[in-house]
């Protein structure tokens, strides 16, 4: 009887030792960027770095041309950018992951196309990423101002909440047109101690961002942004999601992704950021600012993406 059961059972356990020695099913995943160099090429780059267990396809980008049979055929799209996330949705029925845009166009592609397989890991950074940030890069402030153009006018809640979990106060000016924005700022810079930036349409132009960091510079006020780039241009400091923070967090994503079917998350925040700081703008404001490990330290801990 022991031989018999002995050799009944062989079988089975040779074909569960032979399942469990076969990897996960492998996706094909076809990223497509908007443009074909800058942050859309660094994103690609530093996501083709990393190691992985599905298949990563180069899907072209909307101003070369997009490759259609891949599009058509692959488990999942990596759209890089608005731009070719429109494409993508618009053109090919399969699940959609975007990054590299705000979740404000999110919420407008997803409205778009309703029907649409579609999620994104957005670039706008949790609000109290920003206030903890404001801060900690001076110290001595008491109330954050902010601009509130019309598409972020329903941001405003969670930043007071932010700011008054951080022992700040948040006074706001909302910018309706562009003509709006001088007299705004400056009622909001005479009561502020600080001001906040967070990407908006309209207070996010070149001339726009001109005017806040010459009006800001001129009344000695620091200004916390969303980008390196607002950093380099004279802001004080920001924290943001680079190419690489957001390749980064796609591939957490995409290593929780087995089988056949791809299941898309909600709309996601970023996991991973980026702290900059204009070192010369600080010393121009007579501000000693902690290096930026630290300062990521600080803004970092205990954030729920």
């Amino acid at each position: 009887m022991g031989r018999f059961w002995r050799d009944s059972l062989l079988p089975v356990v040779l074909l569960a030792v032979l399942l469990a020695a076969i990897p996960a099913q492998a996706l094909e995943i076809a990223v497509a960027l908007s443009q074909p160099s800058g942050p859309h090429r660094q994103f690609r780059e530093a996501l083709a770095a990393v190691p992985m267990p599905h298949r990563l396809s180069d899907a072209g980008d909307s101003q070369s041309g997009l490759d259609e049979a891949l599009l058509q055929r692959a488990d999942l799209i990596i759209a890089v950018g608005a731009q070719v996330t429109q494409e993508v949705l618009a053109r090919f029925k399969r699940p959609t992951m975007a990054v590299l845009i705000s979740r404000a166009q999110a919420q407008a592609l997803g409205a778009t196309h309703p029907d649409a397989r579609f999620s994104a890991i957005v670039l706008d950074q949790p609000p109290i990423r920003h206030v903890r940030l404001a801060g900690v890069v001076a110290p001595g402030i008491s109330q954050v101002g902010m601009l509130l153009g019309s598409e972020a006018i329903e941001l405003e809640r969670g930043f007071a909440s932010a700011a008054n979990d951080t022992g700040l106060k948040l006074l706001t000016r909302r910018v309706g047109s562009p003509g709006d924005l001088l007299p705004q700022l400056e009622q909001l810079l005479k009561a502020s101690d600080a001001l906040l930036i967070i990407p908006d349409p309209t207070i996010a132009s070149q001339s726009a961002a001109r005017t806040i960091l010459l009006t800001s510079y001129r009344y000695r006020r620091p200004i916390l942004a969303y980008s390196h780039a607002y950093v380099e241009a004279g802001a004080l400091a920001a924290v943001f999601s680079s190419p690489e923070d957001a390749a980064g967090d796609l591939a957490d994503w995409l290593r929780t992704l087995s089988g056949a079917v791809v299941r898309l998350p909600a709309v996601k925040s970023p996991g991973r950021f980026s702290i900059g700081v204009n070192r010369q703008v600080a010393r121009s404001l007579g501000l000693d600012v902690p290096s930026d490990e630290a300062l990521a330290e600080h803004v970092g801990r205990q954030v729920t993406p």
